[in-house]
């Protein structure tokens, strides 16, 4: 045993700091059989893939051999409320417990910053359309108080300027209209100083966006965001995939377009005025913008992703799209003749000349590319959304070439890498997830699965009703509100329903709010997502004053941690399949198929696996908790493959009918410790 090693059970002993700090002297043997395990990955310059059940703790068994290596590191996680929580509670409180300082910097992306230029830009320009509305300037005006005080310039600070504010494109920099050394505000830029603190940090906390922005950065020469760091953790690993593939794709977006008219509206003046027609070239890329989202097509109003596999995409006539296209094409080659001839005006004018070249670039590139059924490996695809928001994408089926480029780069050993979430597969080998990334071929990788500590057979039970319509029905999702409602009324609230799509969310609350009004079930508060903001629809579901029903979909099958009572019944509308339109599933399978695998079985199965262990992490938190989990899919019990599905969850008791349902329900109500008041007719 290494002295890192010695260290690391010393640490997690029933008499060491971690227990002390815990008030807890149990040993937790899961904690410590994981937190060995890094320190054989950091002793060796190995990589480890470790799946920790709920419960494990394992954010402590990463850091605490991490502190104790002395080693550099980078720490990487999903979000950026993570990053928070991470860097300004975790990491400070095993500091203290284990005796050890360490320097640590958070750093974010640079749309998490305030920037100075933009912001005073968009108070002192001249004034766009966007800018005449007073609440806009209003906003513009207290977010300039804040930045006045603020050292970090995170905009996590104002609690009130959330991802959809429209002050936000206001007021931050990307990397393509940065004005980098140029800018009159160089010296005082809060990203700039934030990456400075980096530099010189021991720990760099940050999230898998900017990992991969960085790697990207390196790749192309340009620079580096990152330090070099002997250590890697990544974090809720299991969102690596999905969050590289859009860095190693090439996206075009309407987004991005009517941002670049804002600026070519406001800068171009400001810079040249009289020199181009700046509204003039504005109001062309808008109008064919807006031109490619309201292009006549064919839909059933279900599919999200329309995949373009031809001369255009699945429901779109062909000259229609070519004619989108061009028009596109011209507006931008217009504005870049403009940018060109009075670049040298003005920094703000180089880096729009810049932008220009840039998104016609990308426009060329995923418009001449082959059908993805012929291309090596890739998908392409438009996304029409509300309003006038649309994205034309193309993208690889996963993130695994990134990683095999890794694998190359660290040959000699030079980084350990952790891979760590409390879902990784259902198999030894964690292949959903290593087979995704690539690091199935990275000779030396360990596995490792830690099962939480949680006697689920004692404290949860799964059914799954026999009688419900099959999934495809139409009354399926009516007939499950209609159950719920009994349910919820028999549990007093407390009731959480994830749905596969959010369209189905709000067909169930909208059913739900009518039984509740006819008086057919008891008072219910219906939460459901999209109305309020998924912290404040927490926040009034914990209430123990008021029976709730919370019905979500998306980002609310993981992430969300209601301990104790507030959750007592979990259920889940359907077995959460992929579309099987969906292009980068359909290019997986394509990749799978080609190497003698089965896209249903090797791709489709296991990502409804790994989403149901997600969904299904909601419901017991803690040791003390009791609940039900309901899955109102019939097809667990009647297809092949649901065995498979079955052995991805815990191992709960199982209900065979409505009459043990209900009797389960009741003793929730009877055995928790604050039912006296909330006891229902």
């Amino acid at each position: 045993m290494s002295l890192l090693q010695e260290g690391v059970a010393s640490a997690f002993a029933a008499d060491g700091p971690i227990a002390r700090m815990h008030g807890n002297p149990r040993p937790r043997q899961g904690q410590l059989a994981m937190a060995e395990a890094v320190a054989r990955a950091i002793d060796l310059g190995e990589a480890l893939a470790v799946e920790a059940g709920t419960g494990i703790g394992k954010t402590f068994a990463y850091l605490v051999p991490v502190l104790l290596s002395g080693r550099r590191a980078l720490l990487s996680t999903a979000t950026q409320a993570l990053q928070d929580q991470l860097f300004a509670r975790d990491i400070p409180a095993v500091s203290r417990a284990l005796g050890l300082p360490v320097r640590t910097a958070l750093l974010k992306g640079r749309a998490s910053y305030v920037c100075l230029h933009r912001l005073e830009q968009a108070l002192e320009g001249p004034a766009s359309a966007g800018l005449r509305d007073p609440s806009i300037t209003i906003g513009l005006s207290q977010v300039l108080r804040w930045a006045r005080q603020s050292r970090s310039g995170d905009l996590a600070e104002l609690e009130a300027l959330d991802e959809r504010s429209p002050l936000r494109p206001l007021v931050t920099s990307t990397r393509d209209n940065c004005l980098g050394s140029g800018c009159p505000q160089h010296a005082a830029c809060h990203v700039n100083r934030a990456r400075d603190e980096a530099l010189h940090a021991d720990w760099v906390v940050i999230n898998h966006h900017l990992f991969y922005a960085d790697q990207l950065l390196q790749e192309s020469g340009v620079a580096t965001l990152l330090p070099a760091a002997e250590v890697v953790v990544f974090d809720e690993a299991h969102q690596l995939n999905d969050t590289g593939i859009p860095f190693l794709g090439s996206m075009l977006s309407a987004g991005q377009l009517r941002e670049l008219a804002r600026d070519l509206a406001t800068r171009g003046p400001q810079w040249a005025r009289g020199q181009q027609p700046w509204a003039h070239l504005a109001l062309t890329i808008e109008q064919a913008a807006r031109a490619v989202a309201s292009v006549p097509r064919q839909t059933d109003g279900r599919a999200r992703r329309h995949r373009w596999q031809g001369d255009a995409p699945e429901g779109v006539g062909a000259d229609a799209w070519m004619r989108c296209l061009s028009d596109l094409d011209h507006a931008l080659a217009s504005s870049l003749q403009a940018l060109t001839a009075t670049a040298q005006a003005a920094p703000d004018l180089e880096r729009l000349r810049e932008r220009v070249l840039g998104l016609r670039g990308v426009l060329h590139a995923i418009a001449r590319l082959a059908p993805s059924g012929r291309s090596p490996g890739g998908a392409r695809w438009v996304e029409w959304g509300e309003g006038h928001d649309w994205r034309v994408l193309w993208a690889p089926p996963d993130s695994s070439s990134l990683f095999q480029r890794l694998l190359v780069d660290n040959s000699s050993g030079a980084r350990s890498w952790v891979f760590a979430s409390a879902t990784l597969g259902s198999d030894d080998d964690l292949s959903w997830f290593t087979r995704g990334l690539g690091l199935d071929a990275w000779p030396g990788l360990r596995t490792l699965q830690v099962p939480s500590p949680f006697d689920h057979a004692a404290q949860a039970s799964l059914y799954v009703p026999h009688d419900l319509p099959e999934p495809g029905d139409a009354s399926h999702t009516q007939a499950l509100a209609d159950a719920v409602a009994r349910w919820a009324s028999r549990l007093g609230g407390r009731t959480l329903v994830l749905t596969t799509t959010l369209r189905a969310a709000f067909r169930m609350a909208s059913h739900l709010e009518t039984l509740v009004a006819q008086g057919r079930c008891a008072t219910l508060q219906v939460l459901v997502q999209g109305r309020l903001s998924k912290r404040t629809l927490l926040e009034r579901f914990r209430r123990a004053d008021v029976p709730s029903v919370l019905m979500a979909s998306a980002s609310f099958w993981e992430g969300v941690d209601l301990p104790g009572d507030a959750l007592q019944l979990l259920v889940i509308d359907k077995l959460p399949f992929p579309p099987p339109d969906d292009p980068l599933m359909q290019a997986r399978g394509q990749r799978l198929e080609a190497r003698g695998l089965s896209a249903f079985n090797d791709a489709f199965v296991p990502e409804a696996a790994m989403a149901l262990k997600q969904g299904a992490g909601r419901l017991i938190r803690a040791e003390t908790d009791r609940g039900v989990m309901v899955i109102g899919d019939r097809r667990l019990l009647t297809r092949s493959y649901g065995n498979r599905l079955l052995a991805a969850l815990p191992a709960m008791r199982r209900l065979v009918d409505e009459a043990e349902m209900e009797a389960a329900l009741d003793a929730l109500v009877l055995t928790r410790s604050s039912t006296r008041d909330r006891l229902l007719p």
